[in-house]
């Protein structure tokens, strides 16, 4: 009998983000295996068994090279590059799973994955657009955000066992072993920005504009949600995921952090899914949890120090200077 699963990535901090959605995916899709990525040590012996469901710590997935990661990578950028190397481990070591699923931890699934399953018959990998209508007033965000941020959402990516998606994931894998940078000032951000490539680089890749799919701040100029007795409807079709993506529940008032087009007195159709996230947030430990310190972030302020350095060297030393330098550094 074939699995299909599905897993998030985050430290400790983000446990109640992760908890919720794994809550979420059992109660709307209990078929579906469940696994929380744990880019993070558990030093404090904080209990998880309040999880409930399967814990796969990072560094026991054998990524070669890791070390160097952590060394160079601040906490965002380490926890999005070892992205491939989970989907890769999990096809390798459960050999009966032909269908895997990443969602951030910040996201809720309220309907079934079914048609996502039927579409990866047929498709190797499933990608969400940020959105699919222009945007028209000058509010944040706006189209350039995805210029610099990449075209595909990368909080979802659904992909199928097949070689086509090997050659994906592999390809992805190398490129984030060294270059999953946050850095919008070289052409960087993060795992994201690399997978706007992937259409043109690989076969069997299907763009999914399905409005129920990925529905979050950057989205809602297009999308309006309905409450009905049987479930959210997103443009009267059935919501099957929301990306509570910047919610703060302890600033419930704020639909995202850098969002100015809305607000809950513009958008009260959010308000009970918002009250949902947050009610499910504060439950499963959100207070407690998001003080505990990730194990890999010890020298996060002396990466951002070096890194603010190099960002300060590359903009005001000039181009004549850098060559000779370079020139120097080889001999």
């Amino acid at each position: 009998m074939t699995m299909k699963i599905a897993f998030t990535l985050c430290s400790i901090n983000y446990l109640a983000q992760a908890k919720t959605l794994a809550d979420s995916i059992k109660k709307s899709n209990p078929g579906w295996h469940f696994i929380i990525g744990l880019v993070d040590r558990n030093v404090a012996n904080i209990d998880l068994s309040f999880l409930d469901c399967e814990i796969l710590y990072v560094d026991h997935i054998g990524i070669e090279g890791f070390q160097q990661m952590v060394n160079v990578y601040s906490i965002v950028e380490l926890i999005t590059a070892v992205k491939p190397f989970y989907f890769i481990w999990i096809l390798e070591n459960y050999s009966n799973c032909d269908k895997v699923i990443y969602f951030d931890p910040d996201i809720m699934v309220f309907g079934s994955l079914t048609d996502i399953e039927t579409k990866l018959d047929s498709n190797d990998i499933i990608l969400t657009p940020h959105f699919t209508r222009p945007i028209e007033d000058k509010l944040l965000p706006t189209e350039k955000h995805v210029f610099n941020t990449g075209v595909f959402n990368l909080g979802f990516l659904a992909v199928k066992r097949s070689g086509n998606t090997i050659q994906m994931l592999t390809w992805w894998a190398e490129k984030l072993r060294t270059e999953c940078i946050l850095d919008l000032t070289r052409g960087y951000f993060v795992d994201q920005l690399w997978m706007t490539l992937a259409p043109a680089y690989f076969d069997n890749v299907l763009i999914d504009k399905y409005p129920g799919y990925n529905m979050a701040h950057w989205n809602l100029h297009e999308r309006v949600l309905t409450d009905t007795s049987n479930g959210y409807l997103v443009n009267g079709l059935p919501l099957v995921f929301y990306h509570f993506s910047h919610f703060n529940p302890r600033k419930p008032s704020q639909i995202a952090a850098y969002h100015t087009r809305f607000s809950f007195d513009s958008r009260p159709d959010l308000i009970p899914i918002f009250k949902c996230y947050a009610d499910n947030l504060l439950k499963n430990k959100y207070d407690e949890l998001k003080k505990v310190p990730c194990y890999y972030m010890r020298n996060e302020r002396k990466k951002q120090l070096k890194k603010q350095l190099q960002s300060f060297l590359r903009r005001n030393i000039p181009l004549g200077i850098k060559l000779k330098l370079s020139r120097f550094l080889r001999k």
